[in-house]
């Protein structure tokens, strides 16, 4: 590049002679001095003749004179690539419908970073013995570019990594911007399909409006704003999943433009939070049990003998009495009702865990089918259609067959008496947590149960059933044999109707098999 002061071809004519050679008129010579744009005329023979004002200051030439005016030259060395396109331009001038060229290119004009300028090469229709070269220094033009491409690519990464869904729509309701997470939540796998969804189809019963009427309000986070609001958005699949919902009104010159949501998927939160009024709730419950036990382990040993006196001598009376004693009814009414008494008193023996009992390895499935079997002949199950959904093989847990058999009976003789005797039965088992833990669920088209009732019906002695139907203790000693087995249930309505029963027992490590721990005795109680 040459900004040197020799005098030798003068790159500023006077106006008589740009006159003559150009053929122009005052005001010609004017406007090109006065644009901020540089401008050159060049011969064919790529010989500079005139350059203005603009053009002396993008390409750093500080004298009007130079001792070299070809345009390579000034062009410098790093736009060489540059002057061979225009080489090439004018071998195919007759080739070619375009009369001008146009790239960008860089010029060191001896500052500390090169320009950047945009450089338009116009041969007129005129065919005349010379062409021009238009400079624009674009050079904050780009930077101011680069610096948005930058911070744009920024915002994206930051939109795309995001856990939470982010979505963006004009005030038609389009979506004009959203990131993966919000696909993850509102189960669409296709961006395709996504991007045709209105941002009212997200809500129930036209909310988004609601929300609408809540971003232009100064009651929600200010004009504009709506932060942190619990509300449902619909899945694909059609039903409501519970977000946390933050998000605003984009402004354009004050005219509303756009609006965004940032969505938080308080699914796992909500599920924590059950969980720990489960556990709370259990434990609560599990001192209520405790206290129990002892009182009813006492009362169970002061019951016992005496009603097996009163069996004893009922017996003996009748005995005495012959077979055709009038008083033989009365009597087998005595040792029916006593031995209902030891019933209710092996019940409160098992609330108590007053009784030993081995743990092996259990396979769940086995001890659910066992149970089945003793009851799906019964009369009560006659009209009843059992639904049976098994993981096979399902990983085993540490239990007593026995005892769980207890659990489920209880259960499913439940669900028969609640269906009346008619009804559908489903039972399904799975492994979940990555097979650390297998879930039993069992639920039933019966009534269901009412929502006050439910944090009572684990309570011992507590039943809905009509006196002398049920003594209150079946759930209270299922619950605590679940417990013995480190496991957890929950009742709770089940969808449509009906009563479901959500069973969780830990599994057993493939390591542990029952030749190498053997059967391990239990001995509960006070």
């Amino acid at each position: 590049m040459l900004n040197g002061d020799v005098h030798t071809l003068p790159l500023h004519r006077s106006l008589p002679e740009l006159s003559r050679e150009l053929g122009s008129h005052l005001f010609l010579y004017h406007i090109l001095e006065g644009t901020p744009n540089g401008v050159l005329v060049i011969g064919l023979d790529h010989r500079v003749m005139y350059a203005n004002d603009a053009a002396h200051r993008l390409l750093g030439i500080k004298s009007r004179n130079i001792s070299d005016p070809s345009l390579a030259v000034l062009l410098g060395g790093e736009n060489h690539w540059f002057f061979y396109q225009i080489g090439q331009f004018f071998d195919n001038i007759n080739e070619i419908w375009e009369s001008r060229i146009r790239h960008e290119i860089e010029i060191d004009a001896g500052e500390e970073e090169p320009k950047i300028v945009d450089a338009v090469l116009v041969y007129p229709p005129s065919a005349p013995d010379y062409y021009l070269l238009y400079l624009n220094d674009i050079t904050t033009m780009k930077r101011l570019e680069g610096q948005l491409r930058r911070r744009n690519a920024f915002f994206n990464k930051l939109i795309t990594a995001s856990v939470d869904g982010i979505i963006a729509s004009d005030m038609e309701g389009n979506l004009i911007l959203f990131n993966d997470a919000a696909l993850n939540l509102l189960g669409y796998t296709d961006r395709q399909e996504f991007s045709t969804v209105r941002v009212t189809d997200l809500y129930n019963d036209n909310f988004a409006y609601t929300i609408i009427r809540r971003m232009r309000s100064d009651d929600f986070g200010g004009e504009g704003k709506l932060l942190h609001q619990e509300l449902n958005v619909r899945h694909k699949e059609g039903y409501d999943i519970p977000v946390m919902f933050s998000g605003g009104i984009i402004y354009d010159h004050d005219q509303e433009f756009a609006t965004f949501g940032i969505f938080t998927d308080l699914r796992a939160m909500q599920q924590i939070e059950e969980d720990l009024e489960q556990t709370h709730r259990m434990l609560m419950q599990s001192e209520q049990m405790a206290g129990l036990g002892r009182l009813a382990a006492g009362v169970a040993h002061e019951i016992n003998n005496p009603m097996s006196g009163i069996m004893l001598y009922a017996n003996l009376i009748r005995e005495e009495l012959g077979a055709h004693h009038p008083a033989g009814a009365d009597l087998d009414t005595i040792v029916s009702e006593a031995e209902r008494c030891k019933v209710i008193v092996a019940d409160l023996l098992d609330f108590s865990h007053q009784s030993s009992f081995d743990m092996s390895p259990v396979e769940i499935n086995e001890v659910i089918r066992k149970t089945l079997d003793l009851l799906t002949n019964q009369p009560m199950y006659h009209n009843i259609t059992v639904d049976l959904l098994f993981q096979e093989p399902l990983p085993l847990i540490m239990g007593n067959s026995m005892r769980l058999n207890q659990v489920f009976m209880n259960l499913l003789v439940n669900s028969a008496q609640a269906m009346n005797g008619a009804g559908t039965l489903r039972i399904a088992t799975r492994s979940r947590a990555n097979g650390e833990v297998n879930e039993v669920i069992v639920q039933d088209d019966g009534p269901g149960i009412p929502p006050h009732l439910l944090d009572k019906i684990f309570d011992p002695f507590f039943t809905t059933k009509s006196t002398g139907e049920g003594t209150g203790l079946g759930l209270s000693v299922s619950y605590a044999i679940i417990k013995e087995h480190k496991g957890t249930i929950k009742a709770q309505p089940a969808p449509g109707g009906g009563a479901l029963f959500t069973l969780k027992f830990p599994t057993v490590s493939e390591r542990l098999k029952e030749e190498d721990y053997g059967s391990i005795s239990y001995l509960t109680g006070a």
